[in-house]
């Protein structure tokens, strides 16, 4: 078996667990859920029940009232796991608008 399909092989079988968080800040503004290329197998995203507002996600298209709402204190939303060896989410690419001082935290792995 060559490295490459070695490598996916051990890739594909990695345990979906490991996860990791980023907890952002609003400020008014859309922002990315990283500002670098971050990529993960899963995501969930969870707003907090002492924020003053929903927090709006999607594309570039994301404003204020503008995207999926996910209202203050909810229990969050998934991006369920993505199956395919090579598919991966890509947070550069998920936008979100966060009212200023509410709070984002987002879980992530695989």
């Amino acid at each position: 078996m060559s490295n490459i399909v070695a490598d996916l092989a051990m890739e594909y079988n990695r345990p979906m667990i490991n996860p990791r968080s980023i907890t952002i800040t609003g400020t008014n503004a859309v922002v990315p859920l990283s500002a670098t290329a971050l990529t993960a197998k899963w995501v969930q995203v969870v707003t907090p029940a002492a924020n003053g507002a929903s927090v709006f996600i999607g594309g570039p298209e994301v404003a204020a009232g503008v995207g999926f709402e996910i209202p203050k204190g909810w229990a969050g939303q998934l991006f369920p796991p993505i199956s395919e060896l090579l598919e991966l989410y890509d947070l550069s690419q998920i936008n979100v608008y966060i009212s200023t001082g509410d709070k984002l935290d987002v879980l992530y792995g695989g």
